[in-house]
């Protein structure tokens, strides 16, 4: 039996999870989201290849919000060197490790989509590239 693909965005949460302090992570946004800042969103978008012996490398959207542009730019930058800090400890969750980093673009203020932004909403998005492979 081939290996199974490890669960990318639960590494990729646990990891930023551990890297941030005072920061809410989540693969979705969160109803209630605006009680929950500084937020970062993190999850798999389409994209990235796999092969037979359960290797992964996956494009992941992070997005990071907060009440005002400096913290989510802040947020952002930092997010960056905990995913990157991970990826080269071979962070470990409960079915693989996570193993490469690569920017793709950003991170970059958005201001369209939602949630709208405004007066005390900023938001960084950035997509990077990670290789998981299994336990």
């Amino acid at each position: 039996m081939r290996p199974v693909l490890p669960d990318v965005d639960a590494l990729v949460i646990d990891a930023l999870r551990q890297g941030l302090s005072g920061a809410t992570v989540r693969v979705v946004w969160p109803d209630g989201w605006a009680d929950r800042l500084p937020l970062v969103v993190a999850r798999r978008v389409p994209g990235g290849t796999a092969n037979p012996q359960g290797i992964d490398v996956a494009l992941i959207d992070v997005q990071c919000a907060a009440p005002d542009r400096r913290g989510a730019s802040r947020l952002a930058r930092t997010a960056r060197v905990v995913l990157a800090e991970a990826c080269r400890a071979q962070f470990r969750g409960a079915d693989g490790y996570l193993s490469r980093f690569e920017d793709v673009s950003g991170p970059a203020e958005i201001r369209v989509g939602a949630p709208q932004a405004g007066p005390d909403l900023f938001r960084f998005q950035a997509t990077y590239r990670v290789t998981a492979r299994p336990i």
